[in-house]
């Protein structure tokens, strides 16, 4: 099976770096889900390249062998999570990699998995989440009410607050795929909805069906909610972007939460720096590391599908710098290829396959 699927890849571009290494993840033990990746119907193959330009050539399997991923094991798109996931769309040659197998040959592993993955009872996934809006919390507290703005101390703490304003984000996008609580999708819910709310006033649910139709018609126009409208430049695309997610019931919340914030003391031109000016920056690391970069079609074919085998990586080459430009996204192929893989994972699987080789 995994012969004839590498005889499908298309031959890479040789004008590209030799960095390019072929990744076989279903020879590569990545839990995905709580599972490991031997679980997995279909094996795998892709490229990753660390250093751009990466090759345009992306490995492709063919369509035959690629089955729709079964309900089991995901994380529902509605916010009901009552009514099945829709139907992949037949324009994409490789779709994101959530069968996970029968349940009797993964059901042991699985266990074991979420076990290993438990710290008093609740998933690591938790705690990390917890961390994360507690440390921006106090972040707040000390940037906006305790820092004066004229002083090193500002200028020390600005791009922590930038980051952890990020992080929060990335808790609400983490529990979009239910990596925060996977043994608890209510407490997993109620994690993704408090940082949406807390990040932006976002609304969770809302956002949740989106980033999926993200992910079941990744780079598809018209059909990809993320994915620009025609033209892939960066202006034009956070524009859509932006008309796509920004509503008046997200700036009502915003509104109510800067005026409670202000209530209570806080200095303006402290909101204006470590809120808004560190929040605006936050959503353009976002959107720019996220979006843009892994999802932005070749110069010389703007119109192209650009499915997710065929994500961009950045410049990172390291762990640390993988996680400074946004919480590991440059993994993208890693996360679109196992979206349960939470945000501090990515990066363990990038080098896992990596290794593999």
């Amino acid at each position: 099976m995994q012969q004839h699927a590498m005889g499908s890849l298309a031959q890479p571009n040789m004008s590209t770096q030799p960095t390019n290494r072929r990744l076989s993840l279903s020879q590569a033990q990545i839990p995905v889900a709580g599972r490991p990746i031997s679980c997995l119907r279909t094996p795998v193959n892709f490229r990753v390249n660390h250093r751009l330009p990466v090759s345009r050539s992306a490995a492709t399997l063919e369509r035959s062998e690629v089955q729709r991923p079964s309900s089991e094991g995901l994380d529902r798109i509605t916010p009901d999570d009552n009514q099945q996931t829709p139907q992949l769309s037949a324009e994409h040659s490789l779709q994101d990699s959530a069968d996970f197998g029968s349940a009797e040959n993964c059901q042991h592993s699985h266990a074991q998995h979420q076990h290993s993955n438990q710290i008093l009872g609740l998933d690591k996934g938790v705690w990390v989440a917890a961390g994360l809006i507690t440390a921006w919390a106090t972040m707040i507290h000390i940037t906006v009410f305790h820092t004066p703005l004229h002083s090193l101390q500002a200028v020390a703490l600005f791009w922590p607050m930038m980051q952890l304003h990020t992080g929060v984000f990335i808790t609400a996008h983490d529990a979009m795929h239910g990596a925060i609580a996977p043994s608890n999708p209510k407490l997993n819910q109620i994690m993704g909805r408090l940082a949406g709310t807390l990040y932006a006033g976002l609304d969770y649910d809302t956002m949740k069906v989106a980033h999926h139709e993200h992910h079941l018609h990744t780079g598809i126009q018209e059909k990809d909610p993320d994915f620009h409208s025609g033209n892939p430049g960066l202006l034009p695309w956070a524009g859509k972007f932006i008309k796509k997610y920004l509503t008046i019931k997200q700036m009502v919340i915003l509104n109510l939460m800067v005026g409670a914030v202000q209530i209570s003391g806080a200095p303006y031109k402290n909101m204006v720096v470590f809120l808004l000016c560190a929040g605006l920056l936050s959503a353009a690391q976002l959107f720019y590391f996220g979006t843009y970069v892994p999802h932005r079609p070749p110069k010389d074919n703007p119109q192209q599908v650009m499915s997710w085998e065929k994500s961009n990586p950045t410049w990172a080459t390291t762990r640390l710098a993988s996680f400074v430009t946004c919480y590991h996204f440059d993994c993208h192929v890693e996360h679109h290829h196992n979206p349960r893989l939470a945000w501090y994972e990515l990066w363990g699987a990038r080098k896992q396959a990596l290794q593999a080789q």
